[in-house]
């Protein structure tokens, strides 16, 4: 006999996913649902079938030899796993004095200017330990998926060293996986997210320097690469240096863009083909303009949104045909959370998405901002990543603002905490 198998049934099905040929159901703005539906999980960790539950029958969903264990979700709305597409969770101490002063009126800038920011944290993570640094990381990604997260971006950034950075790629890229209770990782490679202590003064001389540790980044496990080119931090020509020698490397480059100020990121990100454009808070029509036509991702994230007093223009963007994800921002300096739930709400409270834009954001956005075709909907042949909620209806996420999960599947396992 087969490995057992999964039957979920007795669920409302948000796909984010066209609809499955031959199955029913009712298109909403944003994504497909499925009413009483079911979802068959094979004994490898993928989606074999959804549909209606009255419709197992004709679909064979159900084969002679095959042991299935069947889960009735009374109801409950299943979603795919919420993917996470921007964040920095791999850092030493905090920067709440920080957060306090910004919000009595310091500006970002002025922050940076005093030695704080990320100058901050670099100094606060070369003075940890390589075991609390792992130790905090590991339970920030038991959080994200204990939430309904499956799949967090995750960027290093706050070492700015080869050696450091490196270091950092290797412990992110061992829980690329997840399991065991951790939120699975994809890896990305920031050494370029501001000019290191040993370089002040000469940022071209970093950038250079960054291009050339980009093949021992992806050596050590990063699948992606990341600039912060905006006011301040890395011009247009420096981060195209990083980039460029990223791309060559075989990194997916995505960039830090038009956050703080117009500096043209958006266009950065259209000539160089990048997976995604993130923040994005002062972009103009011609920087949508370029996204669109090159068809980069922009990853919004509404937390820091609002910790900046400023909106990506998210309308505008989906407008353009913009394909938009989100992201929770988590890092030291303005965003503690690991909810992505809580940033869907937000995504719909603040940026004037509708509830079913905001989770196909969180879900097949992110994906697609990844470069992950193997999740992010629920359609046979991808993983079986999947969320039941404590809610019958998607509209839940916009009425309780960090909603809970019921049960987490990652790649066809259920996870422990749930």
């Amino acid at each position: 006999m087969s490995a057992p198998s999964q039957l979920l049934r007795s669920a409302r099905i948000f796909t984010s996913a066209a609809p499955v040929r031959g199955t029913a159901g009712a298109e909403t703005d944003g994504g497909m649902i499925i009413e009483d539906g079911a979802v068959r999980i094979a004994a490898d960790g993928t989606i074999d079938w959804v549909g209606r539950a009255r419709d197992l029958g004709s679909a064979a969903a159900v084969e002679t030899g095959i042991e299935v264990e069947e889960v009735d979700l009374g109801g409950a709305l299943l979603t795919p796993g919420l993917v996470d597409a921007h964040t920095h969770p791999l850092y030493g101490g905090r920067r709440f004095r920080e957060i306090a002063l910004r919000s009595a009126g310091a500006s970002y800038a002025e922050i940076a200017a005093a030695g704080g920011g990320i100058a901050s944290t670099v100094a606060a993570t070369r003075a940890a330990s390589a075991a609390s640094l792992a130790a905090d990381l590991d339970s920030r990604l038991e959080s994200w998926l204990a939430g309904g997260t499956t799949t967090v971006e995750a960027k290093t950034g706050y070492h700015l060293d080869e050696a450091g950075e490196l270091s950092d790629v290797a412990l992110l890229a061992a829980r690329a996986r997840g399991g065991a209770g951790l939120a699975a990782v994809e890896v990305t490679w920031l050494a370029g997210h501001a000019v290191g202590p040993e370089w002040a003064g000469d940022p071209d001389g970093y950038a250079a320097a960054v291009a050339g540790w980009s093949s021992a980044a992806a050596r050590a496990g990063a699948r992606h690469a990341d600039v912060f080119c905006d006011a301040g931090y890395f011009t247009i020509d420096q981060g195209r240096v990083m980039l460029t020698a990223a791309a060559e490397a075989g990194l997916i480059p995505r960039i830090h863009a038009d956050e703080l100020a117009r500096t043209g990121g958006a266009e950065l990100a259209a000539e160089l083909g990048c997976a995604s454009a993130d923040h994005l808070l002062q972009v103009d029509r011609a920087g949508i303009r370029a996204l669109a036509e090159a068809g980069v991702v922009a990853t919004l994230a509404p937390v820091t949104a609002l910790a900046m007093g400023a909106s990506p223009p998210a309308r505008a963007l989906l407008d353009a045909g913009v394909a938009v994800a989100l992201g929770s921002d988590h890092n030291p300096g303005n965003s503690g959370t690991t909810s992505m739930s809580l940033v869907v709400a937000l995504a719909v409270a603040e940026l004037g998405l509708s509830v079913a834009e905001a989770l196909e954001a969180a879900t097949a956005g992110g994906a697609r901002s990844l470069r992950l075709a193997d999740r992010g909907r629920v359609a046979p042949g991808l993983r079986a990543d999947l969320v039941a909620w404590d809610a019958d209806h998607e509209g839940a996420f916009a009425w309780s603002y960090g909603l809970q999960p019921r049960a987490v599947w990652q790649n066809g396992e259920r996870t422990a905490r749930h």
